[in-house]
């Protein structure tokens, strides 16, 4: 438990470092964004090779790492069919809620946090696997066919996540462990250390970029925005800035589909209320009692159930709101459920290791 929370604290620590350099002008609003970029193209990737690199396979198909994987696609699977039969919703929000109920932020929190809580963040590589691979595919087409929006997305969107990064980064880590390639004698060593470099940086950064995006979200932060920026936004008039400005909605995206209409896609706000909520229940206690259910069926026991747990507990990834952007469906659902769940998992975790330690 101890370690635990000491770990938790470093991780509140550099958040709040992050969020004080953008709050008090020591950086402008939006070096978040270059921050995830460095991370998401070059630090992730260089650390889950060297992790996965030099990791017991073991340890990757494990146990922990099975019930990790069962716990998330049973609860996107259980959070559907709520969505869909017992709330009334479309198949398309039905989809998006079930993504917010289960899809995790494996990468920009799970990495980190497995990190500094458990010192590895190899059981993050088959979720990475599964959701690249089996989850964000199975959503395309389902909210393509729900949405009826023409041709759907092209052969780019569809091979997106072959081209991801992070999944070249599991891919080039699984074949350096299985060939047995010694990176360290490559160039004299210049791969290895240079993978190395790259990787250390990953979690300290993906910290800073999240305490940096929370402190530019706030009022004060967006006033000090450059005077082009302001212009810009004043020449395009509210909600030109992205999704997010302003929390403006695409027209029909007030909690249903964006235009699939039906009596199914009521906008009022009671039933939208009751679809976050029972999203974010699911993400924050469901998919985690799921876990530790199927960990203790599958054998585990005590502080080796935090894995699963851990996982399970991750906050509602980013993606679903793009995902949700792309469709017009649902957008506010996703929107909130990736800022509640993400407040919400350390309360989650903190438990879970109380109750396991």
């Amino acid at each position: 438990m101890g370690e635990v929370v000491s770990g938790l604290a470093v991780f509140a620590v550099v958040i709040a470092v992050g969020w004080a350099l953008v709050r008090f002008g020591a950086v402008p609003a939006g070096s978040d964004t270059i921050l995830t970029g460095v991370c998401f193209y070059a630090a992730t990737p260089a650390l889950l090779v060297t992790t996965i690199g030099g990791a017991d396979l073991a340890t990757v198909v494990s146990r922990a790492t099975l019930a990790g994987l069962l716990a998330e696609t049973l609860g996107i699977v259980s959070a559907w069919l709520v969505h869909r039969l017992a709330l009334r919703r479309s198949v398309a929000e039905s989809t998006i809620g079930a993504l917010a109920a289960g899809y995790v932020n494996a990468a920009n929190l799970g990495i980190p946090v497995l990190i500094v809580l458990l010192g590895d963040a190899t059981a993050i590589a088959p979720i990475l696997l599964l959701q690249l691979l089996v989850i964000s595919p199975a959503a395309f087409a389902v909210l393509d066919v729900s949405t009826a929006r023409g041709a759907g997305p092209g052969p780019a969107v569809w091979t997106a996540p072959l081209r991801n990064p992070l999944l070249l980064g599991v891919v080039a880590g699984l074949v350096v462990n299985l060939t047995g390639w010694d990176a360290g004698a490559a160039a004299g060593g210049l791969v290895a250390n240079s993978l190395s470099t790259l990787g250390a940086l990953a979690v300290t950064l993906m910290m800073l970029s999240l305490g940096m995006s929370l402190a530019a979200s706030s009022p004060r932060v967006t006033r000090r925005l450059t005077v082009a920026r302001v212009t810009r936004l004043r020449a395009t008039g509210p909600g030109a800035d992205g999704p997010s400005s302003g929390g403006g909605e695409d027209p029909g995206a007030g909690g249903s589909d964006g235009g699939v209409g039906g009596p199914e896609g009521s906008t009022d706000r009671g039933e939208r209320g009751a679809v976050l909520w029972v999203s974010v229940a699911w993400k924050l206690v469901v998919v985690p009692l799921l876990a530790l259910g199927l960990g203790a069926a599958l054998g585990l026991r005590g502080p080796a159930l935090l894995v699963p747990i851990t996982t399970a507990g991750l906050p509602s990834a980013q993606n679903v709101f793009m995902h949700a952007t792309r469709y017009w469906a649902a957008k506010p659902l996703a929107r909130d459920c990736v800022l509640l769940t993400t407040a919400g998992f350390v309360p989650v975790v903190l438990l879970a290791a109380a109750l396991l330690s």
